[in-house]
């Protein structure tokens, strides 16, 4: 497994936990100096995700059988170009699974995200609703996850997805970590997009759409 953005607040909780889980993980990090240190059992690598050949020369080391995207936060062209470089290293590497985090307010559930949000965060969220786009439209095992407002803190372990643009709420950034590791075993989540958010902080229709993780309890 190939991590992006395993130095940010959700993609290191991915790396540990992927590496927990018994996966061979690769932190792709934009600077090695300074990066947080990779759990037991990952390796680091450095990689600009806006540089295609940076991306493809990291999978072509890794050879990974699933690439996890959290990159995100700070330049705008990396929501939406970075994105768009790593689902396309992904064709040539001949890589297939594939889970990228973008955010509530994307694609069609910009329909139900405040004005508030779409006052502070419209650019990025057009951005991310771009890769988006490239995205699903590539020959790839695919699965987008778009969280809730992101916060770090303890996890409570009530991360729940949903496939309903409708929800709202928060997630930390752990729990967030953890469905996006059980989905990299998930083949029914290929090709779908899904809404994370805490149970606790749930809110939206009285009957959303709850997706449960394969091997997840009902």
């Amino acid at each position: 497994m190939v991590v992006f953005g395993a130095s940010g607040r959700t993609g290191r909780h991915v790396c540990e936990l992927a590496a927990g889980a018994g996966w061979t993980v690769t932190a792709a990090v934009r600077r090695l100096e300074g990066a947080a240190p990779a759990p037991d059992h990952a390796a680091r690598l450095a990689a600009d995700v806006l540089d295609p050949a940076s991306v493809g020369a990291v999978l072509a080391a890794a050879k990974p059988d699933v690439v996890i995207s959290a990159i995100g936060g700070g330049d705008i062209r990396v929501d939406d170009e970075g994105v768009r470089n790593i689902a396309d290293a992904c064709v040539v590497a001949g890589v297939r699974r594939v889970i990228v985090v973008t955010s509530l307010g994307c694609g069609a559930s910009r329909t139900y995200a405040s004005e508030r949000l779409l006052a502070a965060i419209g650019e990025v969220l057009a951005a991310k609703t771009r890769a988006e786009t490239h995205l699903t439209a590539l020959p790839l095992e695919w699965t987008v996850v778009r969280p809730g407002g992101l916060i770090d803190g303890e996890p409570n372990g009530a991360g729940a997805l949903f496939e309903d643009d409708r929800v709202h709420g928060r997630i930390t950034c752990r729990d967030l970590a953890a469905l996006l590791v059980a989905l990299a075993r998930d083949d029914d989540a290929i090709g779908m997009v899904l809404s994370a958010v805490d149970e606790a902080s749930l809110s939206g229709p009285n009957d959303p759409v709850r997706y449960r993780v394969r091997g997840e309890a009902a």
